[in-house]
């Protein structure tokens, strides 16, 4: 038997999990400072991204490979997930993992996989797994190869027949002898909303193995078969419109942009090489380019500025009646570090 317990949040692996030489590079000093901005437990893999979260693609892609024992703990506003344990803080989370560790020995689990899913990256859990077989060790780590240097991924697999009985997680996950595994393909750390955007484009222009959710009606432009676009609205590739998305008469919608469910695109708006998140209203009339809009939030991310929108005209929170809810995005952004709010139960 396979399990999988996958912990929903930013990409940095907390103090007690890094050793001395991780805590003395750079690049991990400058991570550890964006993450204590983030509150624990929340982070982008939550968003919506071309039509379904990245928790959401991860559960998909360990059930193709095999593992059904798939426990996933931290806060999903993705309804289409195994969902969830409601924790409020980082301890929490980690303590309920911890229990289903204990759960998942007790039952005899050949090989227990553990994530912290705050990147995503285009892994082959077959091949992982094989790989860890084949070493035969008590931990396998996931590396990735940036530059000329190796970083550590919060993904591991673990023997638990190799790892001492009264060994918690935590301990485990600290074992120094265990084996590298490349993860060959792309890898985005999602630790900023540049990252969100970047993800986008690398999707739509086939640059990962994410895929839009939906139906490529035309090369590179993909509709969901919910989604409305007026007639005289253009849609130019490569471009995405999520489920339940209404883009109005004269809009144009380009370079790479991305409506999520359940958003609204009024008269003549045109949105170019930007991201609109679901459940959002725009206007109007407007020029949107190089931004995230969540809600009444816009960041542009070319100047480097976030603004919080009064006027509802412009663009607001969308409300919507509808029995399948879409949730509000768990990220607030903002410059100097990517802020996160509680999911929101209501709908747009």
């Amino acid at each position: 038997m396979l399990s999988a317990i996958v912990i929903v949040a930013p990409h940095i692996v907390n103090r007690e999990i890094r050793d001395d030489e991780e805590d003395s590079t750079a690049g991990d000093a400058m991570a550890t400072a964006a993450a204590s901005q983030h509150q624990p437990g929340a982070g982008l893999a939550m968003v919506e991204v071309l039509g379904r979260s990245v928790v959401a693609r991860v559960a998909d892609e360990l059930r193709r490979a095999g593992i059904e024992d798939i426990s996933i703990f931290g806060n999903d506003p993705d309804g289409r997930t195994i969902v969830l344990t409601q924790e409020a803080s980082t301890e929490g989370t980690w303590a309920k993992a911890t229990q289903q560790w204990n759960t998942a020995r007790q039952s005899g689990a050949e090989a227990i996989l553990v994530m912290r899913l705050g990147a995503y990256m285009d892994v082959d859990f077959k091949d992982a797994l094989l790989f860890h077989f084949e070493k035969g060790g008590a931990v396998t780590r996931a590396f990735t190869r940036a530059f000329d240097r190796e970083d550590p991924l919060d993904f591991w697999i673990i023997d638990p027949a190799r790892i001492r009985e009264d060994a918690e997680l935590l301990t485990a996950l600290k074992e120094t002898d265990s084996a590298r595994y490349f993860v060959p393909g792309y890898v985005n750390r999602l630790e900023h909303a540049h990252d969100l955007r970047r993800l986008v484009v690398d999707a739509l222009t086939v640059r990962c193995s994410l895929r839009p959710v939906g139906k490529e009606v035309r090369p590179g432009v993909w509709f969901d078969e919910t989604a409305q676009v007026h007639r005289d609205a253009r849609v130019v590739a490569p471009a995405f419109i999520g489920r339940g998305a209404a883009i109005g008469e004269q809009c144009l919608i380009t370079r790479c942009s991305s409506v999520e469910g359940d958003c609204q695109i009024d008269y003549g708006t045109v949105v170019e090489d930007s991201s609109i998140l679901s459940n959002t209203y725009v206007g109007i009339g407007l020029d949107l380019s190089h931004s995230i809009v969540d809600g009444n939030h816009l960041m542009n991310l070319e100047r480097g500025v976030t603004l919080e929108i009064a006027d509802p005209c412009v663009i607001r929170q969308n409300r919507i009646p509808r029995q399948d809810k879409s949730f509000r995005s768990p990220a607030r952004f903002g410059f100097g570090g990517l802020k996160l709010s509680p999911v929101e139960d209501g709908l747009r």
